[in-house]
């Protein structure tokens, strides 16, 4: 066995197909940053979208699940579906587990992510806190509480004024 990482490893760069995942066990998915109104060609038609850059990490077997290992680790990959973007941004800077789908909406079908098992998302946080540390990928809590409104008014108060 090689020490040495290998690129089909850690795809980076690509945009996220949901059709590919459709079948996966769960995805780990940890949202970097969102870029606004990006212009898109897409069928003759020029709009503009948000995307999403994250890292995705891949259990697309329950045997990769068991084992902690996922099938597929892609980094900045960029993720433009609307429905997912919008689920995406909320959670900035956090992670998420999920599993993704199609469902029927107005202009026809879109992909969403759904919640998975809780047995599904305890073995995916044993791996994401296993894992080795990088800069974006220590464990927070999607519900933070917020500062306390009473707090922030006595610092305030306490603060000089150069008025």
């Amino acid at each position: 066995m090689s020490s040495f990482a290998k690129p089909s490893d850690h795809a980076g760069g690509t945009y996220f197909k949901p059709a590919d995942h459709m079948h996966d066990v769960a995805l780990l998915i940890e949202p970097k940053r969102i870029d606004r109104d990006v212009p898109n060609n897409y069928n003759g038609q020029s709009r503009v979208r948000d995307e999403v850059t994250a890292t995705i990490s891949v259990f697309g077997t329950s045997e990769a699940l068991e084992q902690r290992t996922p099938t597929a680790v892609m980094t900045d990959v960029r993720v433009v579906h609307g429905m997912l973007t919008s689920t995406l941004e909320r959670i900035l800077g956090e992670a998420m587990v999920a599993i993704v789908r199609k469902i029927p909406t107005k202009s026809g079908a879109g992909y969403v992510f759904r919640d998975v098992e809780p047995a599904v998302e305890a073995q995916v946080g044993a791996y994401f806190d296993q894992r080795p540390a990088t800069p974006a990928t220590s464990r927070t809590p999607t519900s933070a509480p917020a500062p306390a409104p009473a707090a922030a008014a006595a610092v305030a108060a306490a603060m000089p004024s150069f008025d």
